[in-house]
């Protein structure tokens, strides 16, 4: 649940209060929207094209409307009306709620409406944004204002969506976030970034091998990754930065599925230095600080995923027959199964809220998305057929990224919505994973 800020949604308190209580009661109420639920109904808003106040730049004007619509669209609380549907020359709106008939934009089914504009001088861009509440009539929030390099003008859209998010919810979106994830090249595989939207994808590694797993530090600027680029697969360290790479664990035998820690340089990684493969924990260098669990025999224990905290593990173990999910508490070194539907549950993928595990259950001839509750509860699959694979959270909780049928796809976390990302790339990606919040959004 996220906690709307006081009067901000006047149509909600409309829709709560319909034919009952008025203005100024609604007014009164604290409101709370439940995104997750299945039966949200997402708040329209109206988004025209910006308005340029230099030369005639309507390609961009086009662009960078259909860009934040894209975001709002995606971010799962809003639904963008038509731009076809608008009566009003987006280039003669005035930017002043005093002269913006909200009336008319109410007719059209608009809740909220954006106004824009921008200038260009030489190489710099200015924008300037508002949102305003089309029932109430009013500004919401404070005008805000970007500027930079004319090339950054996605770069100032995304915080513009940033901050509407904000505004309605009272928590940031995610549009400045990256995705990492796996692409085919040729007869290799190598990690690949995007934006979250599946913009300006870039190539990270040239090992000319396979790469897998790409996992986030805590702090966005590292990518621990697995490649076979030496013969056998050991665990790596990329700088986002520079794209340089570091060798982390090169134990003897298979060293795969590296985690971060939250908040710290530590890492779960899962090494076969015995008769099976256990997980473990190793500082920053790849020097190993201790154990985390022993399976039985020759069991095999993989793809850890910590929780928020950082205090337990999630992660997959046949140790009872097929894949299944364990949870292991780290403080007591106490471990107990989560899954028990199905013969095979893996990719374990812990809610920033920690309220939820996302995973992988194959069942039927396909694989598909589950989530379930820390406890065991509430287990319920989110895509239904296909090849669904791999998910992982986006930093507000309010999404989930996952490979869906070779390529990847976002779908907001209640399973409603589904966007793939990198439409044109004839697919091929897989094992994606969702960057922190970047750039200090």
């Amino acid at each position: 649940m996220f906690r709307l800020r006081r009067g901000l949604l006047i149509l909600c308190c409309w829709l709560l209060f319909w034919g009952g209580a008025g203005f100024a009661k609604a007014l009164a109420q604290t409101i709370y929207l439940d995104i997750n639920n299945a039966n949200f109904q997402k708040i329209p808003i109206a988004v025209p094209d910006f308005k340029y106040m230099s030369s005639d730049q309507s390609e961009l004007s086009r662009k960078m409307a259909d860009l934040l619509r894209n975001d709002l669209n995606i971010s799962g609380v809003f639904r963008c009306l038509d731009p076809k549907g608008f009566l009003q020359d987006p280039q003669k709106m005035s930017m002043e709620a005093s002269q913006i008939n909200f009336q008319a934009w109410k007719q059209l089914g608009a809740d909220f409406l954006v106004g824009a504009s921008f200038q260009v001088q030489g190489n710099t861009l200015r924008l300037d944004g508002r949102l305003f509440d089309a029932t109430g009539a009013r500004l919401v929030g404070s005008p805000k204002s970007y500027g930079g390099d004319v090339g950054a003008w996605r770069q100032m859209v995304h915080a513009f969506a940033n901050d509407i998010l904000l505004m309605v919810t009272g928590q940031a979106g995610v549009f400045n976030t990256k995705i990492a994830y796996t692409q085919k090249v040729g007869g290799a595989k190598e990690i690949f970034e995007c934006d979250f939207d599946g913009s300006d994808p870039v190539q990270l590694t040239h090992d000319n091998s396979i790469d897998l797993s790409p996992v986030w530090s805590p702090d966005g600027r590292r990518i621990a990754y697995v490649s076979y680029r030496d013969g056998s697969p050991k665990i790596y360290v990329l700088n986002v930065a520079t794209r340089a790479t570091r060798l982390l664990c090169g134990y003897p035998g298979m060293d795969i599925t590296p985690a971060w820690r939250p908040g710290g340089g530590e890492l779960a990684v899962a090494l076969s230095k015995g008769e099976s493969q256990d997980l473990y924990l190793v500082n920053s260098s790849g020097g190993i600080i201790r154990k985390l669990n022993v399976g039985f025999g020759s069991s095999i224990s993989v793809s850890p995923n910590w929780s928020p905290d950082g205090s337990k593990l999630a992660y997959v173990s046949n140790e009872s027959g097929g894949p299944q999910i364990y949870i292991l508490d780290l403080s007591s070194g106490q471990k107990r199964r989560l899954t028990y539907s199905g013969k095979y549950n893996t990719s374990p993928a812990w809610s920033p809220k920690g309220d939820w595990i996302a995973y992988c259950a194959q069942g039927g001839g396909s694989f598909n998305i589950y989530v379930i509750r820390p406890d065991g509860s509430d287990n319920h699959a989110l895509t239904h057929g296909g090849r669904n694979e791999a998910p992982r959270w986006s930093p507000d909780g309010r999404m989930i990224v996952y490979s869906g049928d070779y390529a990847i796809r976002i779908m907001d976390a209640n399973g409603t919505g589904n966007w793939r990302l990198m439409r044109n790339s004839g697919g091929g990606q897989g094992l994606p994973d969702w960057s922190p919040r970047l750039n200090g959004n």
